[in-house]
């Protein structure tokens, strides 16, 4: 092993007035930040999505299956997934790693049970994706609703099994909401 000695060590470390004068000239003015935490660097909150009111639309008569036999239900850590062509099939795998970039994004987090599936249920009618299209649907995982149980999950999780037009789902990625969010893809020409 070949150790280098450094002439100088204090040369580098120094910074020339010329140096400096250049930088200042190619920063600007400044001004000094008043509070100093780390606060100011959080990512800020999503604003809230404005939902339109299409009580007046056509395409209000589709409705979302609820008559499924009886699941256990999940807490918000819990993963939820379903698959028509089985859990080992390759393009089941890949949406379960969040490998499938999701064209859309549905968010029933903060919605009622029935508004969530009036939202869901247009949703899916009005879609036009291609097999093996991906969506992403954010639920939450219950921390505002009573004794903080995911209502909308585990309705979801029973309603997307029961939906002909479902392919498969799964609870997406921690970057994409993790346990309170699933990727979605439905089948090709189903609705």
């Amino acid at each position: 092993m070949v150790k280098l000695k450094m002439e100088d060590p204090d040369k580098y470390k120094q910074v020339s007035d010329e140096d400096k004068k250049i930088f200042r000239d190619a920063v600007g003015k400044i001004e000094r930040i008043k509070n100093n935490s780390n606060n100011n660097c959080k990512k800020p909150k999503p604003l809230p999505s404005v939902r339109k009111n299409d009580e007046d639309s056509t395409d209000n008569d589709y409705e979302i299956n609820d008559t499924s036999s009886y699941l256990d239900k999940v807490d918000g850590n819990t993963e939820i997934k379903f698959c028509r062509a089985g859990e080992n099939n390759r393009i089941f795998k890949r949406l379960r790693q969040g490998k499938i970039k999701y064209k859309d994004k549905l968010d029933l987090h903060s919605l009622t049970v029935s508004e969530a599936k009036k939202d869901l249920g247009r949703f899916i009618n009005n879609s036009s994706y291609l097999y093996p299209d991906c969506v992403l649907i954010v639920h939450g995982k219950g921390h505002g609703s009573k004794n903080n149980s995911p209502k909308i999950k585990n309705k979801l999780n029973q309603w997307l099994r029961d939906e002909a037009a479902v392919w498969g789902f799964h609870s997406a990625q921690p970057k994409d909401g993790g346990t309170g969010a699933i990727y979605l893809i439905l089948k090709a020409g189903e609705k």
